[in-house]
């Protein structure tokens, strides 16, 4: 008989999985992108509006949410109801792996990605759209209909990254988003 992987192992692959690509996407990247990436981690004081901008981030996010699903059907929408945590530990875990997407995916799609292909094809549009269905299609596992509302949050995360030209707001919003997907 098989036997299913547990949780915390799950989420450990899914947490270093995650700082592996972002540290390969940070790899022998030229020096702008990693001084973009770095700007995360400069002015502290900047803080003080990223933490609003991602309230507001997160909370726009949240109003799409039950607008698409009204669009597309309340049917399948798939679950991932078994990947939830159960108990504290796993509580601990996901937590830890919601900040890993925050920062890894948001690193990822709309640091590395985003500005990527925004430079092949001179079009931040082109840049922004592609990132946010490639980041739909990485949610392959959810379904469909979620495929579809992952690639509507990716645009809005690229939207944001461009008008703040920095990717902390987007990042404490996501991992907030993931956080509170399990309450």
């Amino acid at each position: 008989a098989s036997e299913r992987i547990g949780n915390p192992t799950l989420y450990a692959i899914v947490i270093a999985f995650e700082w592996v690509l972002s540290a390969l996407c940070l790899w022998h990247t030229d020096n702008v992108f990693v001084a973009y990436v770095a700007r995360v981690l400069k002015k502290p004081r900047a803080l003080l509006w990223d933490i609003p901008v991602a309230l507001l981030l997160g909370g726009a996010l949240l109003l799409i949410t039950p607008v698409l699903v009204r669009v597309m059907g309340p049917k399948g929408w798939g679950s991932t109801q078994g990947m939830l945590p159960s108990n504290h530990i796993e509580m601990v875990v996901w937590i830890l792996m919601a900040i890993t997407a925050g920062i890894c995916e948001e690193t990822i799609f709309r640091g590395y990605l985003q500005q990527q292909i925004s430079g092949w094809t001179g079009s931040v549009v082109v840049g922004i759209v592609l990132q946010g269905a490639i980041f739909g299609v990485c949610h392959l596992y959810q379904g469909w209909k979620k495929v579809a509302l992952i690639i509507v949050w990716g645009w809005v995360f690229g939207l944001v990254v461009w008008l703040r030209k920095g990717l902390r707001a987007n990042m404490i919003a996501h991992a907030l988003l993931d956080i509170i997907s399990i309450f």
